[in-house]
């Protein structure tokens, strides 16, 4: 009986000094880690349909990166953008996400609503908090807390877009909205509807085929509701593509076509050329910012991109890069993976509910996941160009 107590003592002592030796290693360990490369995967279309959207988006985290590098990195370690390509399919962005779902510290994206809704949940499954920070409010709300929006609801920020449109053009009471059902454009068209009819607008709404390559039967179907007004909702090379349709017919109120900002990319201006001077055009960000970050941007997307300006999501992830940076040294993330837990759920946490974050052209708060007072422009294209008409704060 006396050697099993002794037995049990000695063991017992030898199991306290086991952890407490244990305990002592994580704790050097945890002191000698030094993080020496931020890596921040970044699960975006960088092939496929909308390839031309996912190329600026990659650079605008890539130039937030540069600069953050330049100043001296996170912690003073370099940042790097991991590119991944989810190919616009989901079955590939789940991949990509499943590949670093137990390891990232925090990720971007995913790009586009296909591939949040397929990725997402393995990211929630496992905790990693990614910053959906380009699709609208009611795709990312269904992944909170372990994603985050960009933007108020549709319902909240669009309809005043488009009841401004319809106060600028008190003449227009019949308005043909071309709708192409992709990812979170119905939402939104259903924004934009909301908004005309609270001026007393009528909306008919005319489906844009997403494999639609002429569009003169559309339009000539769009003429017959014999319409003063046409609300784009489409990708940009199908607007353009419209807008040439309708002048062909002989349309000549420009101001009177409005195109909704998703359709802000390269497409519109290079296909629609000088046809698209007086369009009417909305997004979340105002190109004539006069801030020094900002007009470092527009100089150098210039440079990248054949003299064009930069496009309306521009911003997203380049100040969502800057915002993960904000995060790491303000709640002292060390990127120890031994930490991995604890730190995602900090990095979650800040961004989360973030106060007056300086972001490239305005300041904002996040409450909950949703920013609280992000303002929307209404614009008029003259000369590839956007000149501001009119500014909407929630």
């Amino acid at each position: 009986m006396k050697s099993k107590i002794l037995y049990l003592i000695v063991a017992m002592v030898m199991l306290t000094a086991t952890v407490a030796l244990s305990a002592q290693k994580e704790e050097v360990a945890d002191e000698e880690f030094a993080v020496t490369e931020w890596q921040i995967p970044f699960l975006n279309c960088l092939t496929g349909p909308i390839a031309s959207i996912g190329e600026y988006l990659s650079w605008s985290a890539d130039k937030a990166a540069e600069e953050i590098n330049a100043a001296g990195g996170i912690n003073g370690a370099p940042v790097k953008i991991v590119h991944l390509d989810t190919g616009v399919s989901p079955e590939k962005a789940t991949v990509e996400m499943a590949k670093i779902a137990d390891k990232a510290l925090v990720a971007l994206g995913p790009v586009p609503e296909a591939c949040i809704l397929s990725a997402m949940p393995i990211a929630v499954k496992n905790e990693l908090f990614s910053m959906t920070s380009t699709t609208t409010y009611e795709y990312a709300e269904q992944f909170f807390p372990w994603s985050i929006s960009w933007y108020l609801p549709s319902e909240v920020i669009l309809p005043p877009v488009t009841e401004a449109w319809a106060r600028l053009n008190p003449d227009m009471k019949n308005v043909v909205q071309f709708l192409e059902k992709w990812a979170c454009w119905p939402v939104m068209a259903d924004a934009h509807t909301s908004g005309l009819e609270s001026a007393g607008v009528a909306v008919t709404q005319v489906e844009v085929p997403v494999d639609a390559v002429t569009f003169g039967p559309l339009v000539v179907k769009a003429l017959k509701e014999n319409p003063d007004g046409i609300n784009l909702t489409c990708n940009a090379e199908k607007a353009a593509k419209i807008i040439i349709e309708l002048k062909t017919r002989g349309w000549e109120d420009m101001s009177k076509i409005l195109v909704f900002m998703s359709a802000d990319d390269a497409p519109l201006y290079t296909t629609g050329g000088d046809n698209i001077n007086g369009v009417m055009l909305y997004n979340l960000i105002d190109p004539n910012c006069s801030t020094d970050r900002w007009l470092n941007i527009v100089e150098a997307f210039k440079a990248d991109h054949d003299g064009l300006e930069p496009f309306s999501l521009v911003t997203n992830y380049y100040d969502s890069v800057y915002m993960i940076k904000q995060a790491i040294e303000e709640t002292g993330v060390t990127g120890n993976p031994a930490l991995l837990k604890e730190e995602r759920a900090k990095i979650r946490d800040y961004c989360y509910s973030v106060q007056d974050f300086q972001g490239v052209m305005f300041e904002w708060d996040m409450k909950d996941g949703v920013p609280t007072n992000k303002p929307a422009f209404l614009f008029k294209i003259e000369d590839k160009k956007k000149k501001l008409v009119h500014t909407v704060r929630p």
